[in-house]
Parts: C-alpha cells; sequence; structure tokens
C-alpha cells in the first residue's frame, strides 16, 4: 500500500477461457500487488469462478476486436499508483521485494522485468512496470504497446525507466495456434493498413502465411520489414526480426544467406541468434576453422552467462549445440583431443544422447597413444 493507504500496485489483466492457467497466476501474485483488476472478454469456461474464489471481481468487457482497448479498460479501473501489466498464463517467479521497493522511488515511470517466454529460453527485459495515469494508454489493435505512451509522459513530466529483477515466467501454449491465427490474421493486416511501419506485426504476418502454406506472401513480409529496419538510423528493439525470419529461411531452403548474415552482425553484433546462424552457415560450406569462433562465443555466453537480455535465447544454442558443433568442427580439422573435450561438454548436458557417445568414442580412438 502507498503511505496514505492507497494501493501502491494493481495487476491488470485481460482474460477470456482463461481456466487453465488463472488460479496460478493470482495465486503467483497473492502478497505482491494490492489489487487484481480483471478484464473479461467474453469466457464460457470457470474463468469467472476461479478470480470469485480468490475475491476478485471480473469486469465483463465485450471483445471489440482490439487488445488496448481491453487492456486500456482494465488500466481505466486500477487505483493503483502503478500497474503491474500481465497475463493469466504468466506467473510472478522471484523479485517481487525487490520490485515493490523501487516502485516507491519518485525519480522512476517505469521498469522493465525479465520474462522467460517459454521453458528452455533465456528470459528477456520488457516493460511491465508503469505509472498509473490517465494519459499512459496502450496502442494498437494487436500487439498492444505502452512505450510511445509512457514516452509522452516522460517528455511532459520527466522521469526514468528503469529495470528491476522481477521475473515472469509465460506458461503459454500452442495448441491453439489454428484458432488464434484465424484471429490474428485479420487484426495484423487492419493494424498494418493504419500502421505501416511496425516491424513485429510485418514478422508476425510472414509467420502466420508462412504456417498457411503461403511462403510467397511471408517472405515479402518479412522483406518489407527489412527494409523498415534497414532505413533506422540506429537498430531499435525489434530490428533484428526479419533478419532473423530470412535467414533461417534461406539457409532451410539452400538460399544465399551470406550477405543477410553479414549484414545482420555488422547491425547486431552482440546479438547471439546471428553468431549461430553464422556458424552454421560456415559448417555448411565445410568451413569448419572459420566456424569455430562463432560457437565458442556461444559456449562462453552460456557458461558464464554475460550476454544481453534484450532477446531470449534457446539454452541450447548456448550449451549443448554450441558443444556439439565445436566437437564437429575439430572432428573434421581432425583434431581429435578438442573434439573428444567437446564430446564430453555436450554429453555434460545431455548424458542420454547415444549419438553423441558414438561420435565421442571414435574421435577418441584416433588420438594417437
Amino acid at each position: 500500500m502507498r503511505p496514505d493507504g492507497g494501493p501502491l500496485l494493481s495487476a491488470a489483466l485481460i482474460v477470456k477461457n482463461e481456466e487453465r492457467f488463472l488460479a496460478g497466476c493470482l495465486d503467483s501474485l497473492a502478497g505482491f500487488v494490492d489489487e487484481v483488476i480483471l478484464v473479461d472478454t467474453g469466457s464460457t469456461d470457470a474463468t469467472a469462478r476461479i478470480a470469485a474464489d480468490r475475491g476478485i471481481a471480473v469486469d465483463s468487457f465485450p471483445w471489440a476486436g482490439d487488445f488496448s482497448a481491453a487492456r486500456n479498460r482494465a488500466l481505466d479501473l486500477a487505483r493503483g499508483q502503478w500497474i503491474l501489466y500481465i497475463d493469466a498464463d504468466e506467473r510472478v517467479h522471484s523479485g517481487a521485494e525487490h520490485a515493490k521497493r523501487r516502485l516507491l522511488d519518485p525519480r522512476y515511470i517505469g521498469f522493465q522485468v525479465l520474462l522467460t517466454p517459454r521453458k528452455g529460453v533465456t528470459p528477456y527485459w520488457v516493460l511491465r512496470l508503469f505509472r498509473n495515469h490517465p494519459t499512459v494508454r496502450f496502442r494498437g489493435i494487436i500487439h498492444e504497446n505502452i512505450w510511445p505512451a509512457l514516452t509522452e509522459y516522460r517528455s511532459a513530466f520527466g522521469g526514468k525507466v528503469g529495470a528491476t529483477p522481477l521475473e515472469l515466467d509465460h506458461f503459454g501454449y500452442e495448441d491453439n495456434k489454428p484458432r488464434k491465427n484465424d484471429r490474428n490474421l485479420p487484426l495484423l493486416e487492419k493494424s498494418l493498413k493504419e500502421d505501416p511501419w511496425r516491424i513485429y506485426s510485418w514478422c508476425h504476418l510472414g509467420e502466420i502465411k508462412f504456417e498457411l502454406g503461403d511462403e510467397e506472401a511471408a517472405v515479402k513480409a518479412w522483406r518489407t520489414a527489412l527494409e523498415i529496419a534497414r532505413s533506422h538510423p540506429k537498430p531499435l528493439v525489434d530490428d533484428s526480426l526479419p533478419w532473423s525470419n530470412l535467414i533461417n529461411y534461406e539457409l532451410t531452403h539452400g538460399g544465399a544467406a551470406g550477405e543477410l548474415i553479414g549484414e545482420a552482425l555488422a547491425r547486431f553484433p552482440n546479438h547471439l541468434q546471428f553468431h549461430w546462424l553464422k556458424g552454421r552457415w560456415l559448417m555448411a560450406r565445410e568451413q569448419f576453422e572459420e566456424a569455430v569462433p562463432f560457437f565458442e562465443k556461444l559456449a562462453r555466453s552460456g557458461e558464464t552467462g554475460a550476454f544481453s537480455r534484450q532477446a531470449a535465447y534457446d539454452l541450447r544454442m548456448l550449451g549443448v549445440l554450441a558443444y556439439e558443433s565445436l566437437a564437429i568442427c575439430y572432428f573434421r580439422l581432425a583434431r581429435w583431443a578438442d573434439a573428444v573435450r567437446y564430446y564430453d561438454a555436450a554429453l555434460g548436458c545431455e548424458s542420454e544422447r547415444m549419438d553423441l557417445r558414438v561420435k565421442r568414442t571414435l574421435a577418441a580412438s584416433k588420438i594417437p597413444v
């Protein structure tokens, strides 16, 4: 609570048929937030009962094809000085006490927190805590964004955006992807007519088109995003996405990915995904000596944890896959002892893999006695 007795922190959720996840989310918020604002856009399952069992009122808000409208309804109802924006399939994992202490610092108007988007990847920074003010509202009918409004608030009133080690875990699932694609595709197409400069939306459109089997439309969307990213004097947070989409597409379709990889690394020299893609590209051309430094960087980053949290990375890419790639490179270079060393490191991550054991034995047999 605030010193005046009012709520310091309100959690704002929009939900629809979230009986599978909602209880876990609400339970993780207990003792951290001072109130929960729950806006329901049309649930037909036990969502309302789960909330009621915890003493949380549900505000019914008819779905109108606009995520920002629903989220802003929750903000309109919130009484807290601060807002935590969270979804029903997310949980507060750790760092709650530290985060709440930081909310008392009057210099700050927002905080980024660490979100783990799915199991097996590293967490990355997202803006989820911000001051409750009538001008700070979400924008965009899909992939709604609070940053533009908070930036305007900062220009008018000052304040800093910091970071706090509050950790959220996402437990969403992919088994309803066709339904989500049916919902999201028209929203994306409409939003891009209204705001054709959203790189994230172009990339998401490309991914849906690809999943629907329209590869030509997917590549066109990704290339549109690429040209927008190229126009930026300095790279923005989402600018790496079209390079990643197009490079992966070219690598899996036998295309010419080398130039794109070089451009991506020049623009995003610390983005580990592009080190992985460069290493793979070099290996495919049997340039094993040249590939080694890229996989070494990945392995070292995984061991030390010393890498940027601006993007989420596959933990296997920073561990077993980096070690296995190094083992393959050294095997092909006839550096048997190094190959054995990295097969051992890979087995330390995934000891059950018989393929690694066989290859390790073969490399060891080639070491001169």
